[in-house]
């Protein structure tokens, strides 16, 4: 699995960190994220497609841009070296 645009990690090595490490904890397991929970709580009837996963991770590899980088610091967070 990966993100959209990846093609941008060789200009922005920011961005492939991002994007590689959320894979490395949370690839495997991207099925569990709900998106409902089913009638008893206890779990989920429906799941992230293929396309909803690769935005969630495409999103993460985002905050690796520039742009993303700046809504961070603008939130109070900094990505260190």
């Amino acid at each position: 699995m990966e993100g959209f645009k990846t093609y941008r990690h060789d200009s922005n090595p920011k961005e492939k960190e991002l994007h590689d490490k959320f894979i490395e904890m949370f690839g495997s397991s991207m099925e569990l994220i709900p998106l409902t929970l089913n009638s008893r709580g206890t779990g989920s009837d429906d799941f992230l497609s293929e396309r909803e996963e690769k935005i969630v991770i495409s999103t993460i590899q985002w905050l690796g841009s520039p742009v993303g980088q700046s809504f961070l610091r603008s939130c109070g967070f900094e990505l260190k070296e």
